[in-house]
């Protein structure tokens, strides 16, 4: 499988240290469905990635948004980030996510 396909394999992100949105499309004006909250007896999967748009919190940018299920995008600044580092390349969705 190339990185320009779609993935049905999960792949751990780990837990949320942050309160983190959970929004129907990759955009942080796309509409909230869910808040997670952190702990860290919690370990989170995606299913995909793609880059949207830029988040900034602290120290830490990033475009990159995490597929949890379908319709349901955070992005990765919200999770472990030495487990997001070690995202496979793929994973990349490339195309036809849904962006609302």
């Amino acid at each position: 499988m190339n990185s320009r396909s779609r993935t049905e394999q999960r792949f751990p992100v780990g837990p949320v240290w942050r309160d983190a949105n959970v929004r129907s499309g990759p955009s942080l004006g796309s509409p909230i469905l869910q808040l997670l909250l952190p702990d860290e007896r919690v370990s989170h999967e995606a299913d995909a990635w793609v880059r949207g748009d830029e988040v900034v919190e602290g120290s830490i940018v990033s475009d990159i948004w995490l597929r949890l299920a379908p319709g349901h995008w955070c992005s990765a600044v919200n999770f472990h980030q030495p487990t997001i580092a070690g995202i496979p390349a793929s994973a990349e969705l490339a195309g036809g996510h849904e962006r609302t």
